[in-house]
């Protein structure tokens, strides 16, 4: 966002609550906003950008309320595709793709965002999905350039790793499933693997 001022910015947030969206959107100077696109008064400084967080209905059925967030996150997502030189980032992925039923839209963003520019960042965690609900689009591992995968031991989620391309498989399972776990503040954090499918290129990153 320092090197490219015009960079549009939103992070999508389908859960009702989530504490660490408050703290990096209050560390990144992002604005909460509950529809899409934002409300400005003309007085308003502009912020780097939005956490678009969409207001739930508890007395809502469970599927009339994800109808209904899922409806402003098309907006947005639509919106950020044609715009290009924009960044989306989902949290968390299989929510927005599956359960709010936007995994077309998140395909368009991996297999034709990158001619303008418009780039969909997201965060999973259950690589393989579930058997009731399904699973997000394989395109999120084998089109994205950068990859984070922190320690998984889980055999059907380690496999989906084969799907990324330019790397063996076998080799990124088997550090994965070695990677080293820490106690940060309490809570038990993994080290990271970083693959760059440019080289490609592979390290180990520690979580601090």
């Amino acid at each position: 966002m320092r090197q490219n001022p015009n960079l549009s910015v939103a992070s999508l947030m389908p859960k009702p609550r989530d504490a660490a969206t408050t703290d990096f959107a209050r560390q990144l100077d992002l604005k909460e906003t509950p529809d899409w696109p934002p409300k400005k008064r003309f007085w308003d400084a502009t912020p780097r950008g939005y956490v678009l967080w969409p207001h739930h209905d508890p007395s809502l059925s469970a599927e009339a309320d994800r109808a209904q967030v899922s409806e402003v996150m098309r907006r947005c997502m639509h919106q950020q595709y044609w715009r290009g030189n924009s960044i989306t980032f989902a949290d968390d992925i299989h929510v927005l793709a599956v359960l709010m039923g936007l995994n077309a839209e998140c395909e368009e963003f991996w297999t034709a965002g990158r001619s303008s520019g418009a780039g969909l960042w997201s965060s999973n965690q259950k690589p393989s999905g579930t058997l009731n609900s399904g699973a997000v689009s394989s395109f999120s591992y084998n089109a994205p350039m950068h990859l984070f995968l922190g320690k998984d031991t889980d055999e059907r989620n380690v496999r989906r790793f084969g799907e990324i391309g330019g790397i063996d498989p076998r080799e990124v399972e088997s550090v994965v499933r070695n990677l080293n776990l820490y106690t940060i503040d309490g809570n038990s954090v993994s080290e990271v693997l970083y693959v760059d499918r440019r080289g490609p290129y592979m390290t180990t990153l520690y979580p601090w």
